[in-house]
């Protein structure tokens, strides 16, 4: 009988907002165990919430045995893999006299908003062992924040976001992009004319998302995939390579799957030059439609690895934004909610809030309006590029994407 064991440790310091003034700080200290046994082609698991000893954990992994769920697949093993991505991890009275500082600041010098929500810190640890020589591990600290900002004369609920996701949180470099986008907002512009534009956006959380469940390998193989039988075949512009991407440089994940995958340099090519070479998978979906194994199992700490989603990223592949604008002012989308990709890959969305930028600054803020296009002309004829963020301080490993789009005023 072979044994496995996931310990995931979070403890994090939150700074709740209100009103731009700290309403409250909370801690949590969490420490999640599960265990896994494997007999005869089958699996037991157990889990448990605390530092419940692992000898109780195996026990009742052993019992849940007889339930005879089916795992015949190889355990990873013989694999030592240990790594720490915290660079600066803060303290709860260090995060306590940041958060102050900006909140004063914003007081100060942007009293025509209210700020709310949250400022923390999280620092995590995985670690997943097995008896056939597996052991994993990974550490990372990092800092949010994320302030709903609100134009004290406006009507909305939501007027916008201030952002920050990252491991080397920089006060100046925060200032520096903040202050330019908080001027920006109180500078109303129209937008331009044409019923055709260049958008720019931030982890395009729905074109993610769709990418994710269409590159999901038993729903390629099933059919229901917009991708479908199209293995091979060139869908997108030729510039456009995507990743499954398990890097925690981007993402603050492990480096590894749930049935302790770990992939050469963290990533698997999906998308090659614009061509459908791979669709992702776990042991399982690869087994049963015969498809590469890609690491891609997910799944909660207490139960079956599993394929529900992967971290899918896109190479960067252009560099200089105002270059590839010609001249021309881009939108940069900052808030839209509510829009979505239909199954065969035509794509609506209200936006909130937008900017006008040069492809450097931003200008301005545009009135709301909508966007419209299709997956296939988004990354195909109207693609401009996915280019590294160098001009705005939202945090590590972001990306901004372009695309000329119909702009529905």
């Amino acid at each position: 009988m072979e044994k496995e064991f996931i310990t995931i440790h979070e403890k994090e310091t939150a700074v709740k907002v209100q009103n731009t003034r700290v309403n409250a700080v909370r801690m949590k200290d969490i420490v999640k165990k599960g265990v896994r046994v494997y007999k005869d082609r089958k699996i037991g698991i157990s889990g448990a919430i605390g530092e419940v000893p692992d000898e109780i954990l195996l026990e009742n992994a052993v019992q849940n045995l007889n339930a005879g769920i089916s795992y015949p697949y190889e355990l990873s093993g013989n694999l030592k893999d240990h790594r720490d991505y915290g660079k600066n991890r803060m303290s709860g009275d260090q995060l306590l006299e940041r958060a102050e500082k900006i909140l004063e600041r914003l007081r100060t010098e942007y009293s025509d908003f209210d700020f709310n929500e949250i400022i923390l810190t999280r620092d995590v640890s995985w670690q997943m062992k097995n008896t056939k020589g597996l052991d994993l591990e990974y550490k990372d600290a990092y800092m949010i924040l994320t302030l709903i900002l609100k134009e004290k004369k406006s009507a909305n609920v939501i007027d916008g976001y201030l952002e920050y996701y990252g491991r080397d949180f920089d006060l100046d470099k925060f200032w520096e992009f903040n202050s330019q986008l908080l001027e920006a907002y109180r500078h109303k512009v129209p937008l331009p004319e044409g019923d055709t534009l260049p958008v720019f956006t931030f982890e395009f959380s729905e074109l993610q998302k769709f990418l994710s469940r269409s590159l999901n390998g038993e729903i390629y193989a099933t059919g229901g995939s917009i991708f479908s039988n199209k293995l091979g075949q060139k869908l997108f512009n030729e510039k456009i390579t995507i990743e499954q991407n398990m890097s925690p440089i981007y993402r603050a994940e492990p480096f590894f799957d749930m049935e302790g995958v770990v992939l050469k340099d963290d990533r698997y090519t999906l998308i090659e030059n614009g061509r459908l070479v791979n669709v992702y998978t776990d042991k399982r979906t690869a087994d049963v439609y015969k498809l590469p194994h890609t690491g891609a199992a997910s799944g909660d700490y207490d139960g079956m690895p599993t394929l529900l989603r992967a971290p899918v990223r896109f190479a960067v592949d252009s560099h200089d934004i105002k270059s590839a604008l010609g001249g021309k002012m881009g939108i940069l989308v900052a808030v839209s909610s509510g829009g979505d990709f239909t199954a065969d890959g035509s794509f609506a969305a209200p936006v909130q809030v937008g900017f006008l930028f040069d492809g450097e600054h931003i200008i301005g803020k545009l009135p709301e309006f909508g966007i419209r296009s299709h997956l296939y002309k988004m990354l195909g004829e109207d693609y401009i590029g996915t280019f590294e963020n160098k001009n705005f301080y939202f945090g590590e490993g972001m990306q901004l994407q372009g695309y000329y789009m119909t702009i529905v005023r």
